[in-house]
């Protein structure tokens, strides 16, 4: 009889899970490459089953990643986070069980950038009031009336990748641009102002701004950065913009300094909970959208692009630059 053939089946490929949707032409190489399963938005107890016996996970904010999830993935090495934020994921846990977590920090920031000019012309023009009004057949234009952004202050809380981008777009807009950070330093003072920018403390910001935008992550040090205590710092003519996380802003103190005509607007791409109409929904000088701000195909094919080759390198037992800790 002839010797029985043996086929080689090689090595297991390694296990990815993805928990929230990612670029399709990302999702296509991830699938090339590994072992891969995609569920979106898994309950906690299907969660528990899918990450047992995986070697990585992919997520953007719609699902979280407590301790006990953490301890009970007994292969996890590496969690990528498909954006610049990782509040969602136990960092303690993840430290303690030697597991790599790494963010996109940069791959979105000029569409969030581009996004909150947006925002901030839709309070300032009164755009998105203007539209439902139409819609009901009121062509009312001078209950209409809005302000130009040339020659108003925004105030950037935060210079990261996003307050950069925006940076050069407001200057792009004839507007003044102070700015106030968690860490300072000379050298960092003199870099802002050779770049347009004056670095001021927060209570300075909030007084003399006419536009407040939020662009800092979510920390225990920022939860409820924005509360009534800062709101009543605030001009009665200035408006809020918040691209950064939901929980930085106190909402029910934001709803009633809108109500009580303390501040004229505010624009929000992120909610405290997200998937939920919010309060602030029921009043006209509010525009909000569902966190869209990285939604443009653009930076999506780039936080894609990134993500893999993270993913790559971190399995492969290199060292990504974009490591959180």
């Amino acid at each position: 009889m002839p010797p029985t053939e043996i086929t080689p089946t090689g090595p297991a490929r390694e296990r990815v899970l993805v928990l929230d949707p990612i670029d399709a032409h990302a999702l296509a190489l991830l699938d090339q490459r590994y072992d891969l399963t995609v569920r979106h938005s898994p309950a906690p107890d299907d969660l528990l089953g899918l990450i047992a016996e995986t070697d990585a996970v992919i997520l953007r904010s719609g699902v979280r990643l407590p301790g006990e999830v953490l301890e009970s993935a007994r292969k996890l090495r590496v969690i990528v986070r498909a954006g610049s934020g990782t509040d969602n994921i136990d960092l303690d846990t993840a430290r303690a069980r030697g597991i790599g977590v790494f963010n996109v920090s940069g791959g979105s920031a000029a569409a969030v950038a581009e996004l909150t000019i947006g925002l901030i012309l839709a309070l300032t023009r009164k755009i998105a009031y203007a539209d439902r009004r139409l819609r009901a057949g009121s062509w009312d234009k001078p209950s209409l009336t809005g302000v130009e952004l040339g020659g108003k202050t925004i105030g950037i809380v935060g210079q990261g990748h996003i307050g950069s981008a925006l940076v050069r777009l407001a200057h792009g807009f004839s507007m003044n641009v102070v700015a106030a950070v968690s860490k300072t330093s000379e050298q960092r003072r003199e870099r802002l102002a050779a770049d347009g920018v004056r670095l001021v403390d927060f209570a300075e910001l909030l007084e003399v701004s006419d536009i407040v935008v939020l662009a800092l992550p979510l920390t225990p040090a920022t939860r409820h950065l924005l509360g009534a205590e800062q709101l009543r710092r605030m001009r009665s003519s200035a408006v809020l913009v918040n691209v950064s996380r939901g929980g930085v802003v106190d909402e029910a103190a934001l709803h009633a300094a809108l109500r009580a005509g303390d501040i004229a607007g505010a624009a929000l791409d992120v909610l405290t909970a997200e998937g939920q109409r919010p309060a602030l929904a029921d009043l006209d000088n509010v525009v909000l959208t569902p966190h869209i701000g990285a939604m443009t195909a653009e930076s999506q094919r780039r936080i894609g692009q990134i993500v893999v080759d993270t993913l790559t390198t971190a399995l492969a037992g290199g060292e990504p630059e974009n490591r959180v800790w």
